[in-house]
């Protein structure tokens, strides 16, 4: 993911009262949305799109405690499949024709990405190093378009929604683009310095062992009451997830499953990221063509890899559609103006 900007965009934050219901659903049916106007950020650059190009409509809300924001941008398509397992000559595949270098845009689930920041320099305010080995020291990276990372020390934070694997969570995956990491020996991807925020517990694993090309080991398979589920022709669990609690761990003696046979990569451990990295509630509601994503999180989380919701922060956004990183992009960030809080003592 690659942010840039030039110059800020100043947003109003409408102030709300605490009596102010909001349900996170994907909908704007609470009525205080009504009286904000959209804000249209045009993003530029990424993969599937027409032309790479969709606008990003944008309406953002506080009371002291938390804040809402509704996304909404143009996709035609609703994509959830996410790299689906399938079984030909009597070993599983992933189904992919980009992630063994990790750019795939083909089977993929739609995503959404927000990042913030407490000030607004260019790249992504110094985030965004392009090219093939852009840190100097670090390992070069497999699709050649660059790394993000903190190379002055300061946190930025970055949201991330994916269609698949968070959206019946209703969360984004809490993530931090900071100090780039130490490689790590056998890693197979090395991501800099974007990184989760750390977790107590859940969600979601990649239901293999060990990533290859042309062959994988599944963790686990469904148990046998669910199995008739699961054949060639059924198009749905390419656009679900594996429940931990409907599988058993893989045994060569299990797998009994014929030729062309489809599995989900997505293995469910539990419902919800919990600790710093499920700070971020979300739903993404997709109709006619557009995605609208609702989002809540309270101003001040106490995590060190969380940014503040207050007055300067900038904002930028990232539509994927169902690409693992060619996301779009735009120059001039949000500036957002909590101001009409503190006059109305709510900060």
């Amino acid at each position: 993911m690659i942010f840039e900007q030039n110059k800020s965009l100043g947003f109003q934050v409408l102030p709300l009262e605490h009596s102010d219901f909001i349900a996170i659903d994907g909908q704007d049916s609470e009525p205080f949305w009504q009286n904000i106007k959209w804000k249209t950020i045009n993003t530029y650059g990424g993969a599937n799109f027409n032309n790479g190009y969709t606008p990003v409509q944008i309406k953002i809300a506080s009371n002291d405690v938390e804040s809402y924001f509704l996304f909404r941008w143009q996709d035609e398509t609703k994509s959830l499949t996410h790299l689906p397992l399938v079984k030909l000559n009597q070993q599983w595949q992933v189904k992919q024709q980009g992630f063994h270098s990790f750019n795939e845009t083909r089977y993929y689930e739609d995503k959404f990405a927000v990042l913030l920041s407490q000030s607004c320099d260019h790249g992504g305010d110094g985030t965004a190093h392009l090219g093939k080995s852009p840190i100097k020291g670090k390992p070069a990276n497999w699709h050649g378009k660059g790394y993000h990372g903190s190379l002055d020390g300061r946190v930025r934070d970055l949201w991330h929604w994916k269609a698949l694997r968070t959206n019946d969570m209703v969360q984004m995956d809490d993530n931090v683009i900071a100090k780039p990491r130490k490689a790590k020996s056998g890693d197979r991807r090395y991501t800099a310095g974007y990184f989760a925020d750390g977790k107590e517990s859940g969600a979601y694993v990649m239901n293999w062992i060990w990533y290859g090309k042309d062959k994988i080991t599944p963790k686990r398979l469904p148990l046998p009451e669910y199995q008739h589920m699961y054949k060639a022709d059924n198009q749905h669990i390419e656009q679900a997830v594996l429940p931990w609690f409907s599988s058993t761990p893989y045994k060569p003696l299990l797998d009994t499953y014929p030729e062309g046979t489809l599995l989900s990569s997505v293995l469910y451990r539990s419902n919800r990221f919990e600790g710093d990295r499920g700070d971020v509630t979300a739903k993404g509601h997709w109709q006619d063509g557009y995605w609208t994503l609702e989002v809540a999180r309270r101003n001040k989380t106490g995590s060190e890899y969380d940014v503040a919701l207050e007055q300067g922060v900038c904002l930028w956004v990232a539509a994927f559609d169902h690409a693992q990183i060619a996301h779009t992009r735009h120059q001039r960030p949000l500036k957002l103006d909590y101001s009409a809080l503190s006059q109305k003592g709510k900060l």
